[in-house]
């Protein structure tokens, strides 16, 4: 007769934890000299949510947030063994001899404050990087010339013509060394860091600086070259700049793992770092919302307090893939007022003139400053004018409205975004197919690496599952396949021309990082390579010295943060998923620049607006706890 199987087993089979979370558990409870089921749980449990994306497990809400999928051919989900007291069970795991309380005694491998369970490491990266944040929001800069920067500003910002809380973004980043700036598509954040950076600039001319130091950087390689090319043509379009200025900004972006010295033999560890900072005056950080909390703690780590630091990002989009939502932490929670104190806001009044207005509800009651004082959201879309449904829809569905977003869809009233119905494999290969053969074609047509690169741009087909049917590892296998079955195509070898490539692994030698895409072309010499961006013309890599990589003719809506296209093709799963969330929803609509189709069924679309990605991390409570107070 068969044993039972343990609780932990049990947790196991439903999806829960994986085989690492159980054995952790095991080993870590074994060497401890304890065996009861509820701190084999906790520890598991602890294990588990760093893998989940959050930074510690809240066991209190567990039973709440923790969603069991039914099993194959079964209508509802297992049960399990949730503990029945939590004050026991937390009370089981003080007294284990595995946690610490955080307070600076004996090291543990675990941190419990409260409900909330850590893994240690993540404990120490979280109160990292909140006590530098703190240490720099009290960071008072002196020697800042007002009356030059407010006849910068003036130039740069024209009143009246200006969005004004872009002139304030301005402000708040020369007046602060620590500044965090949130805006949807288009609502002008590289135009607003281009004018910030000339503010920065002529300030340190007149300190007698004649080259000051400033670095721009993203999390992959793909929205660094973005980044780059964004602020060229920006610096190229604005005659307001001077000239001194203009020559001074930077025209070139890097990835933060190379910005911080890479270090492949010890990948947890950079060439930069507390010890070893940066030799820098001001870092931009652009798509910040995707950098997870420890490589957020060690960019900040290496970056000097008297050096200033720019965060920007789109605090409606996904999170990082990895643990933590840093970004999303820096910004009030909702019902919450994220309004300047009042000492900054007389500050900012000194520095704008009496002239100028600030908008309202920019100046808040609190008598304190704070993480309210570093943080403003740019409001005034400049893409979408009132007549797009891409604004519309993206704007629906970040308020959670999918009776709103589904009429928008439906709507002759938006032709720019619709809703198609597919249910199966095959009603979306009727769908795809003839026109995924043609974008095929186009990239092996194209006159040029260059232009095949600039064609890529053209059509994004995401997905919201990377595996399983409809998911992107599948939909890659079934384009090649229709591909192969046309006639008028050979695809005979790994290598062809026309193929699109991911790559999926840092590779510092090659100058190659996560999330770079390519294309295979062959080069003047007639063989075949892989062309990525370059800083002036595609540069080839041939097939042999290609890191770890991957065919993207379509990707998840993960990777597919920091890019942009003309027309999104998003594919909803065939269920409901919880993967789909608010927050993927509006990250892949907001990929768009004049159309959004999306492909899937109500129901799922329904289902997946109403749920939100909640990461559990204290670095929100840390910045904002006293709020309601001040």
């Amino acid at each position: 007769m068969s044993e039972a199987p343990s609780p932990l087993e049990l947790w196991r089979e439903a999806g829960v934890l994986s085989p690492l979370d159980v054995s952790f558990a095991h080993t870590l409870c074994r060497l401890a000299g304890v065996d009861h089921p509820e701190i084999l749980l906790g520890v598991a449990i602890a294990s588990r949510a760093p893998s989940q994306g959050h930074v510690r497990a809240e066991l209190g809400t567990l039973k709440e947030t923790v969603r069991v999928e039914p099993k194959p051919g079964e209508e509802l989900p297992p049960e399990l063994p949730w503990p029945e007291d939590l004050a026991a069970w937390v009370g089981r795991l003080q007294e284990s001899g595995l946690c610490a309380a955080g307070d600076g005694g004996p090291p543990r491998p675990l941190i419990l404050r409260g409900d909330h369970l850590y893994l240690d490491r993540f404990w120490g990266y979280e109160r990292r990087l909140a006590a530098q944040i703190q240490r720099r929001l009290r960071v008072a800069l002196k020697g800042i010339d007002v009356a030059r920067l407010r006849e910068g500003l003036d130039r740069l910002f024209p009143p009246g013509e200006d969005d004004p809380h872009q002139r304030l973004a301005a402000t708040m980043s020369v007046m602060r060394p620590f500044a965090v700036i949130s805006g949807g598509p288009g609502t002008g954040k590289t135009t607003t860091i281009v004018k910030i950076l000339a503010l920065l600039i002529e300030q340190a001319f007149a300190k007698g600086v004649r080259e000051p130091r400033v670095v721009l950087t993203a999390h992959t390689g793909k929205a660094a070259a973005r980044m780059a090319e964004a602020v060229r043509e920006a610096r190229g379009a604005m005659a307001v700049l001077s000239e001194e200025a203009r020559r001074a900004l930077p025209t070139q972006a890097m990835t933060i793992h190379r910005l911080l010295g890479f270090q492949p033999r010890t990948p947890s560890r950079f060439f930069h770092d507390a010890e070893n900072p940066l030799p820098v005056d001001a870092v931009v950080v652009d798509e910040a919302s995707m950098i997870d909390l420890p490589l957020m703690a060690k960019l900040f780590d290496a970056i000097p307090h008297n050096a200033r630091l720019i965060l920007l990002g789109d605090r409606d989009q996904l999170a990082s893939v990895e643990a933590g939502a840093v970004f999303g932490d820096l910004y009030a929670e909702e019902g919450v007022d994220d309004g300047f104190s009042q000492p900054f806001s007389a500050t900012l009044r000194a520095a704008l003139g009496d002239e100028v207005s600030l908008p309202e509800g920019v100046c808040g009651a609190r008598v304190e400053g704070g993480i309210w004082d570093a943080t403003i959201h740019l409001q005034r879309s400049y893409r979408f004018g009132p007549n797009s449904g891409i604004r519309a829809l993206s704007e629906a569905i970040k308020a959670q409205a999918a009776d709103e977003a589904l009429s928008i869809l439906h709507s002759p009233a938006w032709p720019d975004v619709i809703l198609e119905p597919v249910q199966d494999a095959n009603a979306l290969e009727a769908l795809l197919r003839a026109r995924l053969k043609r974008r095929f074609l186009s990239l092996v047509d194209a006159a040029s690496p260059a232009q095949a690169l600039a064609q890529m741009s053209e059509l994004g087909l995401l997905c919201v599952h990377r595996r399983g049917v409809l998911g992107a590892l599948w939909l890659n296998r079934e384009i090649e396949r229709w591909l192969v079955q046309d006639a008028s195509l050979s695809i005979g070898a790994r290598w062809y021309p026309g193929r699109p490539i991911l790559i999926t692994r840092n590779d510092q030698a090659m100058r190659l990082y996560n999330g770079d895409v390519g294309v295979i072309k062959k080069s003047e010499a007639g063989r075949l390579e892989i062309f990525f961006a370059g800083e002036a013309e595609p540069r080839g890599v041939p097939p042999a010295r290609l890191p770890p990589h991957e065919t993207v003719f379509a990707l998840t809506v993960h990777k597919s943060q920091g890019s942009e296209y003309d027309e999104v093709l998003l594919i909803l799963p065939p269920r409901v998923s919880p993967i789909l969330t608010r927050e993927l929803l509006y990250t892949a609509v907001t990929r768009a620049r004049k159309a959004v189709r999306i492909l899937g069924s109500e129901e799922v679309l329904r289902a997946g607006i109403a749920q939100r990605v909640r990461r559990a991390s204290g670095v929100n409570a840390e910045l904002w706890g006293a709020a309601s107070d001040r």
